[in-house]
């Protein structure tokens, strides 16, 4: 089997020195007073079980590279043979650090000394509930991927939205360098059958790929399979956009993420195809979230917690922790190497 590592994110956003660069920084840039209370960036404090999820469904990982401005957790152990811990400045130019912007750090994550050739990309809200082989994110030496056409509909909040423009810069970039209808005509099994992508999704990419251009691609908002090579081809190609997007110390609607390397493998057909049902759910943290039994019955095999707007109110959050810790700790209650 070829090398599989996995990186992921963090950000200790309770951290007062953090706190304080990021609104000398912020204010720098706006000229404005810039919002550091510790709601606004709290650690939800589940990150260990992150690291117990990886040593009991996929003990397989050769490496995990862990990417932070430099913190390190109390109770991590720096000293676990399969832990790598990356420093932004390890792979990031000097002159553009500090950075409060997760999209510098994903575009140069193929620069981390010792990374294998396929990985995984995880945010730090991404986990995995259940055992997995390398073939449930690799196979045929190709990422599977989540494949469905899916339109940018930017209205509401949406309409102001930096994701929307994030993704829609992306997008603009696939339809410069591929031809969808040449494509998808040479790769349709990968597009329209409905056993490997779902019939609904089936469906859809037909009637979407009618279009004269890739309208878009759906998100699965989970852990990420990618290739170095995929990465420094975009790179070689597009390196204006991409140098610009390491320059930009906060989220500009000017940026891509690392979705523009998923939606490269998906234009150009380098990838497996498969379905969102197989690969996991999203769900956002509240008191009646549906996510802690989720999490305790181990109903997906991966799952995104993502915050939501109720949890802004402090005794929610402390609740809402409290009841996620608990479902955790129901499943994976043993220390991991990567803990002292």
């Amino acid at each position: 089997m070829e090398p599989i590592d996995f990186v992921v994110l963090w950000v200790d956003g309770g951290d007062k020195k953090w706190q304080e660069e990021k609104a000398k920084y912020q204010y720098l840039a706006t000229g404005k007073k810039v919002d550091v209370s510790a709601n606004r960036y709290r650690d939800w404090g589940v990150m260990p079980y992150w690291f117990r999820a990886i040593e009991k469904c996929a003990p397989w990982v050769r490496k995990v590279h862990f990417v932070t401005c430099g913190q390190k957790p109390e109770w991590l152990n720096t000293d676990c043979p399969k832990l790598n811990c990356v420093n932004h400045s390890d792979y990031i130019p000097a002159e553009n650090l500090p950075v409060f912007n997760s999209h510098p750090i994903e575009i140069g994550m193929h620069k981390i000394e010792g990374l294998s050739d396929k990985f995984v990309y995880f945010n730090d809200d991404t986990f995995l509930l259940r055992p997995i082989e390398p073939s449930f994110f690799f196979r045929n030496g190709l990422p599977v991927q989540y494949a469905a056409l899916h339109p940018i509909v930017p209205q509401g909040l949406l309409a102001n939205s930096i994701v929307t423009h994030v993704t829609a810069n992306a997008v603009t970039i696939i339809n410069r360098h591929f031809d969808s209808r040449k494509q998808i005509r040479k790769n349709w099994k990968k597009w329209f059958m409905p056993n490997k992508v779902g019939l609904k999704t089936a469906l859809l990419n037909f009637l979407y790929s009618r279009h004269s251009a890739f309208i878009g691609f759906g998100n699965a908002h989970l852990p990420v399979p990618m290739l170095k090579k995929t990465i420094e081809e975009v790179w070689a190609k597009e390196p204006e956009i991409l140098n610009e997007t390491r320059k930009s110390r906060f989220r500009s609607i000017n940026d891509v993420s690392q979705y523009l390397f998923r939606y490269w493998d998906l234009a150009s057909g380098n990838f497996y195809p498969t379905s969102m049902e197989k690969l996991g759910k999203k769900y956002e943290l509240s008191l009646g979230s549906a996510a802690f039994d989720v999490v305790r019955n181990r109903s997906c095999n991966m799952v995104c917690l993502q915050d939501a707007e109720e949890c802004d109110s402090e005794e929610v959050f402390n609740q809402v922790q409290s009841n996620l810790i608990k479902a955790f700790e129901a499943i994976f209650p043993e220390k991991s190497s990567f803990e002292k």
